[in-house]
């Protein structure tokens, strides 16, 4: 754990330097993809690669340049600075930021916005996220703050080391007025200048005029951000740094992908199945190239590498969670990828009013206004935890949502192995891959796909619910930290969607043996022993902090100490004071439906087809149907737990997002009722009359 620590903060620790791999933010496409996707699958996938001596020496390396580089040299790149007329957010004292740590982020009026060591080619590409930023009155609109609505000054200033001579020349568009000033001189109009050898100091003026930019300044014809580019710096460098830079920006890049390409060739040899890693190689390759290609129809194509995961043969010993993963995660890992690779080093517009747009204005005033504990509200109206998730990936990914994308693909992932896990130990290894293969596929074949880094708290909830029914399971041995992790996992998942807290109380269900059939529910003597009441006491625990926690921050911001003070629980109840009994229901029963159709209003969908068969077998197994009453009674629980925030509050809008929670869980319950009547029809056994 501690050099798994360790290699994170060696490869994402902001570098002085400038290269293709200097930390955050990830700007680079490779770098992106490399330490925000093959990095934490490694990281999971194979770990103890770390306990060797090469990586270690790699790691301790990347660490003592960039500290070093910290106390001695200057920082890479321009400072760019961004200047509107009036303020453009709520609470602003100074110039707006940008998601980039290398600034002063945490200053209320930053000397740099940004640090620039790359051009501009467009207006998607200048680290201009705070245009989604609502204006100072805090409206819901940006009306008259939006690009070319609000006069903003760019300034980008610094210096530039040359060591032969040769030409600059800062482009620009012409509607932007740029000028260009070199050594305090003014610049030729066309802004091309022949320097000579030695260290020249830089400065651009431009406006942010319209909503068409562009700045790239380029050396010889080499636009900046090249690695033939000159070294730039922020302030004026020493002889100590103009001798070291250059060596200590490749020793960095190398030894980063060094590392990299280390624990990849270590991880193939683990795995050790040449018809396995043929399988990933293709697969991955197939999918880049189509999601690359394709674009918006990829996801039709993506889903055919893991169909085909079944014609693997693959060796006894990875018929686990790691060949499963091997299977499916690296299809799923490579499109998700692919398809988002346009976004990396782009800011994204977010919609005006929708709640992903609130989002991202309470991750700007956490982590960019120092608002740590208010999150944006002083009662959570929007689901609370999610915007400090938001926070944390922009600050990884900079002014980019491509790390939403990467996030929610992981938890997607999660839900997904969750359901081969599950489905492995009672039916076996094929049943659990079609079950790892189906929650995928409800979500490119279905509107889910539009959540993935839109923005949303449900897929974050629901990942972690199965990753809290994971540790539950493995608590069962006995291992406090397991449990105390299944009830730390409980309680994220409900902060992150407050819907979802019956379910977060039912991960306590995995305290039961799984194979634990549902008929043996009303005899308790039979499975009462079995109990792991760590992990129960764990998860209520957990929960019972959570909610105190919760409603003391309530009581600080309000002086009321409730957990649903503030929130959106008596607009969206199902269920009012004086409401009909039968109204009641009626609304009960169609709020529940629209949760299993994943459709509003409730109609049968094709993507939704696991949800109902698990909501059948698991009211078939409840009553007693023979050929489902064998079915794991904690998957049974779970599903039902997950159906009943359903009888309570009804959302709207975006079809199938409040479904998202049960997808792992269904297509686990729905797979393993299939496997059980096949079984029944065909004569085998059941499951034994003991829990095990």
């Amino acid at each position: 754990m501690l050099w798994g620590v360790l290699a994170v903060a060696a490869l994402l620790w902001p570098s002085r330097l400038s290269s293709g791999f200097d930390g955050i933010p990830l700007d680079h496409r490779l770098e992106a993809i490399a330490l925000g996707v093959v990095v934490p699958a490694l990281l999971w996938l194979h770990a103890r690669f770390l306990r060797s001596t090469v990586p270690r020496v790699c790691i301790a390396a990347l660490l003592l340049i960039k500290i070093a580089a910290a106390f001695t040299l200057v920082q890479d790149g321009w400072c760019l600075t961004f200047e509107p007329d009036r303020p453009m957010v709520r609470e602003s004292r100074g110039k707006p930021h940008a998601w980039d740590i290398r600034a002063d982020w945490l200053s209320p009026d930053p000397v740099c916005s940004a640090v620039m060591t790359r051009s501009y080619a467009n207006s998607g590409e200048f680290p201009v996220w705070f245009f989604n930023l609502a204006p100072p009155n805090d409206a819901t609109t940006t009306a008259g703050y939006q690009p070319g609505q609000i006069p903003v000054k760019v300034r980008a200033h610094g210096f530039i080391d040359v060591g032969t001579p040769g030409t600059l020349h800062v482009a620009s568009h012409p509607a932007m007025s740029a000028s260009l000033r070199i050594d305090d001189a003014p610049a030729p109009a066309n802004h091309d200048v022949l320097l000579g050898a030695g260290v020249h100091r830089v400065e651009v003026e431009a406006w942010l005029s319209g909503k068409v930019w562009s700045l790239v300044p380029s050396w010889d014809g080499l636009a900046m951000g090249s690695i033939f580019f000159p070294p730039t710096t922020m302030d004026r460098p020493s002889q100590l740094d103009l001798l070291v830079r250059p060596a200590a920006n490749w020793a960095v890049a190398v030894i980063a992908c060094l590392l990299i390409l280390l624990w990849l060739r270590s991880c193939a040899m683990y795995v050790g199945d040449r018809r396995l890693l043929a399988w990933c190689a293709v697969s991955a390759v197939c999918v880049a190239d189509v999601g690359s290609a394709v674009g918006a129809d990829a996801h039709w194509y993506a889903l055919a590498p893991m169909a085909l995961a079944f014609a693997v043969p693959i060796p006894r010993r990875l018929m686990n969670l790691p060949g499963a993963f091997l299977l499916i995660g690296v299809p799923w890992l490579t499109y998700v990828a692919a398809a988002n690779a346009g976004q990396i080093a782009r800011w994204t517009s977010y919609g005006v009013g929708n709640d992903n747009f609130q989002f991202q204005r309470f991750a700007y005033r956490i982590y960019l206004q120092g608002h740590w504990l208010e999150g944006g509200q002083p009662v959570f109206w929007n689901q609370p935890l999610f915007r400090w998730m938001a926070g944390a990936l922009h600050l990884v990914f900079g002014d980019s949502s491509v790390g939403q994308a990467y996030w929610d693909s992981a938890w997607l992932l999660v839900m997904s192995l969750f359901a081969y896990h599950v489905t492995r130990r009672v039916a076996g290894h094929r049943w659990g891959l079609l079950a790892a293969i189906v929650p995928l596929a409800m979500c490119l074949l279905g509107p889910t796909l539009e959540f993935v880094g839109f923005g949303l708290s449900e897929i974050s909830s629901a990942g972690l619910l199965s990753l809290a029914a994971c540790f539950a399971m493995r608590g069962r041995s006995g291992r406090l930290v397991d449990a105390i992790a299944a009830g730390v996992l409980a309680t994220l998942a409900f902060y992150t969607r407050l819907n979802n807290f019956p379910m977060a109380c039912a991960v306590m269900v995995f305290a039961l043996p799984l194979p634990t059939p549902v008929r043996f529910a009303v005899r308790p003597t039979t499975w009462w022993r079995h109990i792991s009441w760590t992990v129960v006491t764990a998860v209520v625990a957990s929960l019972g902090v959570g909610l105190l926690l919760f409603a003391w921050r309530t009581w600080y911001y309000t002086g009321v100490f409730s957990v649903f003070h503030g929130t959106q629980r008596d607009l969206l109840a199902v269920w009012k004071p004086g409401m009909p009994l039968a109204t009641a229901i009626e609304r009960m029963a169609g709020s529940v439906l629209m949760v299993l159709t994943a459709s509003d209003p409730p109609a049968f969908a094709w993507h939704a087809l696991p949800i109902m068969i698990a909501a059948v077998a698991s009211l078939g197994a409840l009553f007693g149907v023979k050929g489902l009453r064998d079915l794991p009674l904690p998957l049974v629980l779970f599903f039902v737990s997950g159906c009943t925030g359903a009888l309570m509050t009804r959302g709207w809008a975006y079809e199938g997002r409040f479904s998202i929670h049960l997808f792992g869980i269904a297509s686990a319950l729905s797979v393993c009722a299939l496997a059980q009547l096949a079984r029944t029809v065909s004569g085998g056994t059941v499951a034994g009359d003991r829990p095990t």
